[in-house]
C-alpha cells in the first residue's frame, strides 16, 4: 500500500528525533542540533494544509525539542564548569593531575597548544 507523502515525511521527522535523542547521550555538540532542527521542520511542514499536526508529528517534535534543549543545557554546564576550573586553583590542580595520568600532558601544557596562556589563569 503507497504512503502519502506527508507519511513519509512524518516517519523521517520521528526517525530524526530518535537520532536526535540518541546524538544527546553519544555524540553531543552538533549531531543533535542538525537531527533536531531538521525533525522540528518536517515535522511542521507534515502538517500540510491542516492546522493540527498527527500525534507521531507532535511526538517527533516534543521528541527533538526536548532532545535540542538537553543538548544546550549539556554544553551549558561543561562551558560553566570549564570557566570555574579556569578561576579555581583547587580544581586546576586536580584536572591537572587526572589530564596527566591520563594523556601524560600537564594543564599548563594543553592550554599552551590551545593557545591561552598559563597566567591568565
Amino acid at each position: 500500500m503507497p504512503q502519502s507523502p506527508k507519511d513519509r515525511i512524518t516517519r523521517t521527522a520521528m526517525s530524526l528525533a530518535v537520532l536526535a535523542a540518541f546524538s544527546v547521550l553519544t555524540f553531543p555538540v552538533v549531531l543533535p542540533y542538525i537531527f533536531g532542527s531538521v525533525s522540528l521542520v518536517l515535522a511542521i511542514i507534515s502538517r500540510g494544509g491542516s492546522e493540527t499536526m498527527s500525534r507521531r508529528a507532535r511526538r517527533a517534535a516534543v521528541i527533538s525539542s526536548a532532545a535540542l534543549i538537553l543538548n544546550t543545557a549539556l554544553l551549558a554546564a561543561s562551558a560553566m564548569y570549564f570557566v570555574r576550573m579556569l578561576h579555581d586553583p583547587q580544581m586546576q590542580k586536580e584536572f591537572s593531575e587526572t589530564l596527566f595520568r591520563m594523556y601524560g600532558i600537564t594543564l599548563d601544557e594543553f592550554l599552551q597548544q590551545l593557545g591561552i596562556q598559563s597566567s591568565v589563569l
